[in-house]
Order: structure tokens, then sequence, then C-alpha cells
């Protein structure tokens, strides 16, 4: 036979299913006995790994690594309130001098007082949101697995 023996992922593909081959390798295993002895092992080797127990570990995987977390603490939102303080600040000495004259305003612009507050509320949701990240970075830098 002139033409090189399969390789061994060639001959678990063979072993799977011959439709993995491309036909040159098809062609070369019916007329090697080499290997289709070699075929024919894998495939033993296959059925056997099937027929094989699970695996039982004698310990608990995931107590052991939420053991090795930190115990998580209530955390107060600190830049929400970094944020929050000086714009309410800011909110209640305008409308304390110019409170009057908004009202009048607004009701003519009520769309621009809603997009205000949405203002608002995006920055205290992005506060919020870099308060988590840190904190979920700090976890992260505690967490070591040996």
């Amino acid at each position: 036979m002139t033409s090189p023996h399969l390789s061994e992922r060639a001959l678990q593909e063979a072993a799977e299913s011959l439709a993995l081959l491309p036909a040159t390798q098809t062609a070369h295993l019916r007329g090697c006995h080499q290997c289709q002895d070699q075929v024919a092992t894998y495939q033993h080797l296959f059925v056997a790994t099937t027929r094989l127990p699970q695996p039982a570990f004698t310990f608990d995987l995931t107590a052991s690594v939420l053991a090795q977390l930190p115990r998580p603490r209530p955390a107060f939102p600190w830049v929400l309130c970094w944020v929050a303080v000086p714009v309410v600040g800011v909110v209640g000495a305008f409308l304390a001098l110019f409170g009057g004259t908004l009202v009048q305003v607004f009701q003519d612009m009520a769309t621009l007082l809603g997009g205000g507050l949405l203002v608002i509320v995006g920055f205290l949701m992005a506060g919020q949101c870099v308060e988590l990240l840190a904190q979920y970075r700090r976890q992260m830098r505690l967490l070591s697995f040996s």
C-alpha cells in the first residue's frame, strides 16, 4: 500500500462514523488491515468508556468555592450619595430662588421638566452602576483559588 496510514484523529473519526472521513481516507481504510484494527480498537475503547460509572468526588466542590468567597456585607451606595446630595442641593437652591417664576415657565414646558427629571434619574442610575462595578471588582480581587 503506497498511501500513508491514517492519522490518530482520522482513525478516531472513523471509529465514530465513516461519513466523517474524506473519500481518499475511506478508500485507504477499506484496504488497510492495520488501520482497520486501530479503528476497531478505538470503537471498543469508546464503548468501554460509555459503560464506566460517573466519577464521584470525595469533596463538595461547591462548598469549597463558596468558602473562599468573601462574606457579603450590605453595601451602602456612597457614590449615589455623592452624586445625589449636590444635585438635590443645587435643585433645592434653584427652586428656592426661582420657584415662583419657574411655576409659570414649566406650565408651558412640561416636557422639559420631564426631560430634566430623566437626566437626574440617569445620573443617579449611573452612580449606582459605578458603585456596583467597583464592588464587583473588589470581590473578584479577593477571590483566590488555591
